[in-house]
């Protein structure tokens, strides 16, 4: 009876561990939401953070706009009058990238990518040709993913700062959506056909992250890198999501507002700027989270130095045969089964450890 007793306390207590090897998405809870812009003769749309938290860039009707993070000091800094948006910040804040309307004289009207001062001032062209717009800045500010239809629909594609070589990304016959780094550099996140999928920007391999019906764009990381922002109209409303990246758990935040989209999460992890159609017009909204895996503002983010090289000999690349298996047995994803099967080992093995070492003091008792 007694080494019943103590078989079923071990198998308990191994139940208990290997659960708490398993990774869950951690609570986090909002506290706040309030809007930043309630401007309701005009639009804002993609904004995005400066690298210190202090400041937002921003898509105004046709314009770019700046302001204080906490919605003060809001103005135009560049209008050109016509199409200009999709802004970033440089990794240094001392410049923003966006995308805007340009022709030349007897040709077609494109939309390329440019950056200016943070004033609006010098203004420098860095594309030309098809379509090239949203673009994002990596982690390390040496490369800018975009996306460009210079192969006929809309793909993910990577620009070196220094040198200006292009490459391709993503190979598939409908377009991608727009891209976001990763913390560390190594992969981007885009939507495909209403999923999230991710490449991996030095294996040029891609595998998809969410499955469903619904429709799931717009996604950016959290400083960890463990967990995703999105927006979805997964339950019915187009709301915001936090998915884990490493067992699928999800949640819902920020389902009181509508048509959310462009979700930007500042450089500490505690808050998100999104848009939101509230009223008659877009504006842009504050979500603050508590319990969010983000540092604290002394202390800062160390984001890991990648040193990613992207260059080839020449200015772009149209083919990859290692991007045409766009699937789930992908090495991204192999990798993260791989981690967790590592982590129920483990719990196996301190199960049994714990088994036998409970078993030998009841023997001698």
């Amino acid at each position: 009876m007694e080494m019943l007793k103590t078989g079923h306390m071990a198998f308990f207590c191994l139940i208990l561990i290997i659960c708490s090897a398993t990774p869950v998405l951690a609570g986090v809870e909002v506290a706040n939401i309030y809007p930043l812009t309630d401007d309701f003769s005009s639009d804002y749309h993609y904004p995005a953070w400066s690298p210190d938290g202090k400041q937002i860039t921003y898509m105004n009707d046709q314009a770019i706009g700046i302001m204080d993070a906490d919605g003060s000091n809001s103005h135009i800094i560049y209008d050109g009058m016509k199409w200009d948006g999709d802004p970033c910040f440089s990794a240094d804040g001392k410049e923003i990238y966006f995308a805007s309307e340009s022709r030349k004289p007897y040709s077609s009207t494109y939309i390329n990518l440019f950056k200016m001062d943070v004033d609006g001032s010098n203004i420098t062209q860095l594309t030309d040709g098809a379509d090239r717009r949203s673009p994002s800045i990596s982690p390390d500010g040496s490369m800018l993913a975009y996306l460009s239809n210079i192969a006929g629909n809309y793909d993910i594609w990577v620009m070196d700062i220094k040198d200006k070589s292009h490459r391709q990304l993503t190979f598939t016959s409908e377009d991608e959506g727009k891209p976001s780094w990763s913390p560390d550099g190594s992969e981007i996140i885009y939507s495909f056909k209403g999923n999230l999928w991710l490449t991996d920007v030095e294996l040029d391999t891609s595998w998809q992250l969410t499955h469903g019906n619904s429709n799931d764009v717009d996604p950016f990381f959290l400083p960890s890198g463990e967990n995703i922002v999105f927006v979805s109209d997964r339950g019915g409303e187009i709301n915001l999501w936090l998915i884990d990246t490493e067992d699928d758990e999800r949640q819902s935040i920020a389902n009181d507002k509508k048509v959310e989209f462009s979700p930007a999460v500042g450089p500490y992890g505690e808050k998100i700027v999104f848009g939101a159609k509230a009223n008659e017009t877009f504006d842009l909204w504050m979500l603050q989270m508590t319990n969010s895996e983000g540092t604290d503002e002394a202390s800062g983010i160390n984001v890991e130095d990648t040193n990613v090289d992207v260059t080839e000999s020449e200015d772009t690349s149209l083919t990859s045969e290692n991007n045409q298996n766009m699937d789930e047995g992908s090495v991204g994803l192999l990798g993260k089964i791989n981690n967790n099967l590592a982590l129920f080992a483990g719990g196996l093995i301190l199960g049994i450890i714990l088994f036998l070492v409970v078993r030998l003091i009841f023997r001698k008792m």
